[in-house]
Order: structure tokens, then sequence, then C-alpha cells
């Protein structure tokens, strides 16, 4: 009998670990998914720092090349 429920228990606590393994797996993925939307997201943001400094830049020379008053 004791047998029995040290089985029971073991089979139980198997599925639990499964479970939270199955739980883990799909949090894993959830977070490389968020992670590859982050690096696309910086990469955005380093385009547009590269395309402001460019803008930056051509209205630095713009306002150089205009006359003194």
């Amino acid at each position: 009998m004791i047998w029995a429920i040290s089985v029971v228990l073991a089979l139980a606590g198997l599925v639990l670990l499964a479970a939270a393994a199955w739980r883990l797996l799909g949090g894993l993925k959830q977070l490389g998914s968020g992670l590859e939307r982050a690096q696309e997201r910086v990469e955005q943001a380093q385009e547009l720092q590269e395309r402001l400094n460019a803008t930056l830049a051509q209205a630095q020379r713009a306002t150089a090349a205009l006359p003194e008053k």
C-alpha cells in the first residue's frame, strides 16, 4: 500500500514538473520574440539617429552658408 502511494505521488510530481517545464518553455519563446522585436526597434532607432545626424549636418552647412548680418 505504501508503494502504491509513493508511486502515485512520484507520478503526480512528474506531471507537475512537466507542466512547469512546458510553461517555462512557453515563456522562453515569448521572451525570444520580445527580444527580436526589441532588436528591430534598436535598429530602427539607429537608422533614425543616422538620418537625424545627416539632417543636422545639412542644416549646419546651410546655416554656415548664410550671409552674416
